[in-house]
């Protein structure tokens, strides 16, 4: 090895030990399991080749409610990650005074706030003050069964636009085509929520954190539900099966999230669309979802996962993210990119749920916010067992989410 090369061969060497020597690492959690999973590790590892000197501790977390229980424990333990993609973000940072990443988002390295859709900043907020940034977000819609309706003898091309041409469409196919089921959904608080709003309602006072879920609105809403029982358009108490009933053709109109999307298309054995969920009083639903979050360790890992949540919310891989997954595009620039633009003029069904979004409304994060739908989820399954009238069901849910927000305010 003659002298030149010699140089040139430790030079590199030098540069590549360089960089492993002065790389940082953080830890980053995801509670996206399955498909979309994927999706977010694949964008995870590209991040990293793009970026060498940033090395990521990439760890799936667990389901929604299996994350933020595995963040409180990590809270006290002072053992939290770097940052991730976490549900109820807000209440981990804003909830637990660290406004870290709000530092960052209003720094001259920050973000356009102006280019993400107000909503989606309100899901991003505790007490009012964002604290996370908004990423997986989804709206409710209506996917429906073109083959069904197709076969009750309905235009599969014109979906019920109001909860009333909804009842009836789901009671021809029931009528017409033996072994199915009109309605079903999975999340049943978060349709519940979105009825709610449709019909003129609130879920709870943001200033006093009151309950208004069981005012006459909400009521009238539990009535709708306990109807859905009766004419037999909906089965009781299986919700958890209402994707393979959608997906395994016995379903026709299925109320979720517009991640289904992304997570069924192309893959059913019949024609489906997707719908603004039919409206009541007016057109209104609640956004859903998971934020990014950064929790404050060091300036030099901070800045790192500043540097990749940033890269996340770019135009480009907001476009990216969405097309894949049927997740909402969160940025105006990502909406109106040619790409997108394309992308919706040959798969329409991904338009109706970032469409939606001028229809949308967040409420701000709260400590109780996780049992109080699970207390509306036990009151809509007293209601359609018929173990209780909407009016008691719902009321008990307001007593145990006062009661809660209580206890939580002592700790």
């Amino acid at each position: 090895m003659n002298l030149k090369v010699f140089l040139i061969w430790s030079l590199i060497t030098l540069m590549v030990f360089s960089i492993g020597f002065s790389a940082v690492t953080i830890t980053f959690w995801y509670a996206l399991g399955g498909y979309k999973g994927q999706v977010f590790k694949s964008m995870l590892d590209e991040f990293a080749k793009e970026h060498p000197d940033i090395k990521i501790n990439a760890l799936y977390s667990g389901n929604y409610s299996g994350t933020a229980q595995k963040v409180i424990a990590a809270i006290a333990s002072k053992t939290l990650p770097n940052g991730g993609l976490i549900p109820a973000g807000p209440l981990f940072t804003g909830g637990e005074g660290d406004y870290t990443v709000t530092d960052y988002i209003y720094s001259k390295d920050g973000l356009p706030l102006d280019d993400f859709y107000p909503v989606v900043w309100d899901y991003a907020k505790y007490r009012g003050k964002i604290c996370a940034i908004p990423f997986n977000i989804s709206t409710p819609i209506m996917l429906y069964n073109k083959d069904l309706l197709k076969k009750a003898g309905l235009n599969p091309n014109e979906p019920p636009t109001t909860w009333q041409e909804l009842m009836e469409y789901a009671k021809k196919v029931v009528k017409n085509v033996p072994g199915t089921w009109g309605i079903n959904m999975k999340d049943t608080p978060w349709i519940f929520k979105a009825m709610l709003f449709a019909n003129g309602g609130s879920i709870i006072d943001p200033e006093t954190l009151t309950p208004m879920f069981n005012r006459i609105e909400g009521i009238e809403v539990a009535e709708m539900w306990k109807d859905l029982i009766d004419k037999k358009l909906m089965p009781v108490g299986l919700h958890q099966l209402a994707d393979k009933e959608f997906f395994g053709n016995t379903l026709a109109f299925y109320l979720g999230s517009s991640s289904r999307v992304g997570k069924w298309y192309g893959k059913t054995n019949f024609s489906f669309g997707t719908a603004f969920l039919p409206r009541i009083k007016k057109y209104a639903i609640p956004i859903g979802g998971a934020t990014l979050v950064l929790f404050h360790h060091n300036k030099t890992q901070d800045d790192a996962t500043w540097k990749l949540i940033k890269w996340l919310v770019s135009t480009d891989n907001i476009v990216k993210w969405s097309e894949k997954t049927g997740y909402v595009p969160i940025r105006k620039s990502a909406v109106n990119s040619s790409e997108m633009q394309s992308f919706l003029k040959e798969h329409p069904e991904y338009r109706p749920p970032f469409e939606q979004l001028k229809y949308g409304s967040a409420y701000w994060h709260f400590e109780s916010m996780g049992n109080m739908d699970g207390f509306i989820w036990e009151a809509l399954d007293k209601i359609e067992r018929g173990v209780e009238t909407p009016t008691k069901a719902l009321d008990e849910a307001a007593d145990k989410l006062i009661e809660d927000i209580k206890t939580s305010e002592k700790e």
